[in-house]
């Protein structure tokens, strides 16, 4: 086991961001069409200074945690997925994920992090609620949703433009015994 490891899984754990993250591909995933089709990046360029920035911004927030996602055979940093906009009053935050390395899709990596970063939020964060914003189309996010225990509270209509076009969005949330029946 790595000694940064935070939280395992079978196939990837999570750790902290480290600044050596900044010099890999981490801010080229949202230049990436591909890997950001689903998501309100890839709207504008993204540099390493920009990317930069976001790491120092998120490691100075008391509002926001986030997880590098590294898979376990080769110790490659593959995404991130983070606790957003934790509200500490009403015990609420928003969940997001990115799988950035293409070759680790639809290997289970991003429901494994999506649980993980679930179950922080409810047994460490001590979080009631954990809401999530989908695409509608994307099919992959949606499924990790439910299997940790989200459900589907309404449909955002044309709530987001990009590409030429409005997007129907997922409104999600799971409630810390939702999670906990399927933990």
């Amino acid at each position: 086991m790595k000694k940064d490891v935070f939280l395992e899984g079978e196939k990837i754990y999570l750790r902290a961001p480290k600044t050596e993250d900044l010099r890999g591909c981490w801010y080229r995933w949202f230049n990436d069409w591909e890997v950001t089709k689903y998501q309100n990046k890839g709207i504008v360029p993204n540099t390493r200074q920009k990317q930069r920035e976001y790491f120092h911004s998120i490691l100075k927030s008391k509002n926001d945690v986030l997880f590098a996602i590294v898979d376990k055979k080769s110790d490659r940093h593959i995404g991130c997925v983070g606790i957003h906009k934790i509200d500490w009053i009403h015990r609420s935050a928003e969940l997001g994920i990115v799988i950035g390395e293409k070759k680790f899709w639809g290997k289970g990596c991003g429901k494994e992090a999506w649980n993980l970063a679930t179950w922080y939020g409810f047994n460490v964060l001590n979080l009631h609620r954990i809401s999530a914003f989908i695409f509608r189309v994307n099919t992959a996010s949606k499924r990790s949703a439910l299997a940790s225990g989200f459900r589907i509270e309404g449909l955002l209509r044309e709530a987001f433009f990009k590409n030429g076009r409005y997007h129907s969005v997922l409104a999600m949330s799971a409630l810390e015994d939702d999670f906990k029946k399927n933990d």
